[in-house]
């Protein structure tokens, strides 16, 4: 089995524990009603999928291939946001699935229920219409559904994280009818199971939340809506079979497999009225090569694409070496096709995305097939889109190859770099009038900037309304600029800086558009495969203090907060030649550096390896953590060398003297230039060339994410984290409240390990804190003291409470506190109350990260029965759960959660990012002569 990103227990993509293939489908091939009885009834009988009405179904080579496609959009909640992309997506979706040299799906056997038509009893009755009543044994099965998703409370009990993933259809949370439980289509997915092996799912929607901007200041929305409210039943929500138990495991369904839009962590997004995922998803699919499509080179492909425009983190589990879809037969890509010579050219073909205008294309023979298709030497020409009208297209030519005979109708256009809109950057100035907002005076000068430099007014587009980034003030007058997540990516301290930053982060853009084109020479993330690992024990930081998982070639690695590390690429022995290399490591703050940094020639023969390890080229992992960056390596042929420093400077230093890619590429970044003029056949591709991507991240505290036995010696139980750093979690301005609180309460955890500060429940008498503490201190006096002695209110006297009295209707917490009871995102901060109504005892604790679920207080044992070879440490302490994968209980199965607080204060400075861990608290983190920055 292949898995492309770390499996987690408990809420990811929907059916962790299913191998099943999520491919999703939004379109309009004929709508269906579903009658009460749950019955089927066509519409629009000369539309496609008249078949939904239960006509016979059609074969081709001895299999069906069935489809059921479901697009939601619409909602006849008026609370639940409506969605301009799923419809969209489902009409180009479709077409891929069916139209010419698509997936060879017969257009009988595809049923569509788009927006009003999309009811949760719609749903039920074609799956087993469509898909369960008419499979056999080896058929193809495709499930698609796009739309919100959400979550609800697990009644059944086979969550780890006690909640359920749902699905909205069109009629969800109205009359009574609830949210569709992952639970139910599993046993949906189970019964199709029996008949067939080969199911395909794919999901472009999310089952949690993360903050993004508002929709009229972001060009983006999120494909999630809030949790289901409990009220609201459905028949699956206790019944059996929930994908969370024992029973339903990858193991136990072999032949299935997951793609979803995004991990839990992040949201699913569309732009534009098109799902990114999907975007990226049918540009990948469109493709062909010698060999059939399989899935694991479209999880390979996708993530890139994807990262160009979102921040989300597609999902791929299961066997993907599986071809793709179950087709073995096609040879010819989903392509425009040249319809009239001219010039200009008239181009003709499906709305695939990339195409528009700037966007750049090659021609080949209309006879040509496969990989050949994907090699810049066998074209005829390469030309540029002009104007676009539906689905026409003009284009001029600006590089021909005479020998391979001139361009004629039928020819294929094959899209090699997208159009000006996927490549152009938009940024939106915040305006002043807005908390946070820049300056008219400041704003004029910062566009008069951007106007000024040539290069990032190609590729820059300051805009008002919604933008893919945003420029904003924060505080002391610095300007901040905020990626599609909303997270900051950059400060600045004068505008000046502003032009080059949002140049590297437009050019950042483009490069992950990128796709080799290795005809039959080479096949992209496999022909090279690349790895980061850690460098030699000279050259490693003082500061670090981490454990290195090495990661397989080509899989997400993670950096520990201050280590040393290199590129290593190997080129497959199957590689035709030996290939120069070079590549690109793309930051999140726009930087990008070039591999090799002496600009010296690194030539691989087929089997052999290298490191990059020259003079500049260790990297270390430093803040922003958590954050995921992205490395290019790149294999070109001898003849046809790049220096790839060059693309790291700009058009002033990069010079003449570039190769055919080198200046085709030159052209690429630079919007708006493509197709100026004629240009020689010197300044396309000649030649295959081939790219690999591998991601990674850096992470502090990592050795608290596994407790692998030997390799901490200061304590192995993993509910006592010894030498916790809490300065990834402060904000940079240490006047916030969360700042204050956080400090108080990681001077008594070092404290409490130094000095021995025990667990003791006691009157609080003595004449000075010093002397209590002594004396020992409990869970919810050390929650009291981390407020009251930083200076943030605790309640209207600042009173001690114990934990009975901070829970129930009427405690006074609410004094400074909002509840989050029921709030499946908890925020650092929070406080969490248990209480064991049975032995009448309770206990209290801070959140410090909800994802990796480390909490602060005093005697924080969890409860854990494994023999263990420490005694428990009951004294303040920073607590790693790890065998109780939810927040829902403490200590015992009787210690229940029974209250949860947040405090206003931290709330409100949270949502202007005042409040949000922040980079100044890491300042010389890495630096062994300021003490690593402590």
């Amino acid at each position: 089995m292949i898995e492309y990103l770390y499996q987690k227990r408990g809420r990811q993509a929907f059916l962790s524990g299913l191998t099943v293939a999520f491919l999703i489908f939004f379109g309009a091939c004929g709508h269906i009603d579903a009658g009460k009885n749950g019955g089927l009834t066509a519409r629009n009988p000369n539309a496609p999928g008249i078949l939904c009405g239960g006509a016979d179904v059609v074969e081709i080579d001895g299999r069906r291939r069935l489809a059921l496609i479901v697009g939601v959009g619409e909602y006849r909640n008026d609370r639940i946001p409506d969605l301009p992309g799923p419809p969209n997506d489902a009409r180009r979706f479709y077409d891929m699935l069916t139209g010419k040299n698509g997936y060879g799906f017969p257009r009988e056997n595809v049923c569509m229920l788009l927006d009003e038509k999309a009811t949760t009893a719609g749903f039920r009755a074609a799956f087993d219409t469509m898909l369960v009543s008419r499979a056999r044994e080896n058929d193809v099965a495709v499930v698609f559904y796009a739309g919100h998703g959400s979550q609800a409370r697990d009644k059944n009990g086979d969550e780890p994280d006690e909640w359920d993933e749902t699905f909205l259809f069109h009629d969800a949370r109205t009359d009574g009818i609830g949210d569709m439980l992952d639970d139910e289509m599993n046993q949906m997915l189970a019964r199709l199971y029996r008949k067939t092996r080969n199911i395909t799912v794919i999901l472009d929607a999310c089952n949690s939340g993360t903050a993004t901007r508002a929709p009229d200041k972001g060009t983006t929305l999120a494909r999630f809506f809030t949790p289901m409210p409990e009220d609201l039943k459905n028949p699956a929500a206790e019944g059996e079979g929930g994908d969370g138990s024992e029973g339903w495991t990858t193991e136990a369904m072999p032949g299935l497999v997951v793609f979803s839009a995004a991990t839990d962590s992040n949201p699913a997004l569309e732009k534009n009225g098109k799902g990114i995922f999907t975007d990226a998803l049918l540009q990948v699919m469109s493709g062909v090569g010698d060999q059939p499509m399989t899935y694991a080179q479209i999880a390979r492909q996708v993530p890139a694409l994807v990262a160009a425009e979102s921040p989300q983190i597609p999902y791929f589990q299961g066997d993907l070496t599986q071809k793709a879809l179950g087709n073995t037969g096609r040879t010819h890509p989903v392509a425009w096709e040249v319809s009239a010579i001219g010039p200009p050219l008239t181009l003709t073909g499906p709305p695939l995305p990339g195409i528009g205008k700037g966007a750049e294309m090659r021609i080949y023979d209309g006879r040509v097939e496969g990989a050949d298709t994907r090699d810049p030497g066998k074209a005829k020409a390469t030309v540029v889109v002009t104007e676009m009208t539906g689905l026409n297209a003009s284009a001029l030519v600006s590089a021909t190859a005479e020998s391979l005979g001139a361009v004629a109708p039928g020819d294929l256009a094959v899209l090699v770099r997208p159009a000006d809109d996927y490549t152009t950057l938009k940024v939106r100035l915040k305006p002043g009038s807005e908390v946070g907002g820049i300056p008219s005076e400041i704003a004029l000068k910062i566009r008069a900037l951007v106007a000024e430099n040539p290069e990032t007014r190609m590729l820059v587009q300051l805009v008002e309304g919604a933008g893919d980034f945003e420029l904003g003030m924060i505080d002391e007058g610095r300007l901040v600029l905020r990626g599609p997540e909303n997270r900051p990516r950059n400060f600045y301290r004068n505008p000046d800086e502003i032009p080059k930053s949002l140049w590297q982060h437009a050019r950042q853009k483009a490069l992950l558009h990128l796709r080799g084109e290795g005809g039959s020479d080479f096949v992209d993330n496999r022909t090279l495969a690349v790895s980061l690992v850690p460098a030699p024990s000279a050259r490693q930081n003082k500061c670090a203090d981490g454990i290195w998982r090495q990661a397989a070639p080509g899989d997400h690695q993670m950096i520990p907060l201050c280590q040393a590390w290199n590129v290593k690429v190997t080129l497959s022995k199957a590689s035709p030649v030996p290939l120069l290399i070079g590549a690109l490591i793309l930051s999140t703050d726009g930087g990008i550096f070039a591999l090799p940094r002496d600009d010296r020639k690194v030539r691989l023969q087929p089997g052999e390896s290298t490191v990059f390890n020259a003079t500049g080229e260790t990297f270390i992992g430093l803040p922003p953590l958590d954050v995921r960056d992205r490395i290019m390596v790149f294999g070109t042929w001898e003849s046809n060398p790049v220096s790839w420093g060059q693309f790291t400077e700009t058009a002033a230093g990069r010079g003449p003297g570039m190769s055919g890619l080198a200046r085709a590429l030159d052209r690429y970044f630079q919007p708006g230039t493509r197709g100026v003029g004629v240009v020689s056949a010197e300044s396309a591709e000649t030649t295959t060339w081939t790219l690999s991507t591998i991601t990674l991240h850096v992470e502090a505290n990592n050795r608290f994410a596994e407790t692998d036995r030997g390799t901490r010696t200061i304590n192995w139980r993993e509910y006592t984290i010894a030498d916790f750093d809490i300065r990834p979690y402060l904000p940079a301005d240490e006047m916030t409240a969360l700042y204050k609180v956080l400090k108080t309460a990681d001077r008594l955890a070092n404290a409490s390990a130094r000095d021995g500060y025990s667990y003791r429940q006691h009157d609080w008498t003595q004449p000075s804190d010093e002397a209590n503490l002594k004396r020992g201190i409990d869970c919810s006096r050390a929650v009291w003291f981390a407020f009251t002695r930083s200076g943030i209110p605790y309640n209207r006297e600042d009173r001690y409470l114990t934990t009975a009295m901070m829970v129930g209707d009427d405690s006074i917490m609410d004094d400074d506190f909002d509840s989050c009871a029921g709030d499946p995102d908890l925020e650092i901060g929070d406080i969490l109350v248990y209480r064991d109504e049975t032995r009448g005892d309770g206990h209290a604790v801070m959140v410090i990260d909800p994802e990796k679920r480390i909490a602060w207080g005093s005697h924080g044992w969890d409860g854990n029965s494994r023999n263990l070879p420490v005694e428990p440490d009951t004294g303040v302490e920073y607590q790693k759960i790890k065998f109780k994968p939810d927040w829902e209980r403490w200590d015992r199965g009787s210690m229940k959660l029974k209250a949860c607080w947040r405090h206003r204060r931290i709330a409100g400075e949270g949502v202007r990012f005042r409040g949000r861990p922040g980079s100044r608290p890491l300042t010389d983190i890495c630096n062994a002569e300021r003490n690593c920055g402590r």
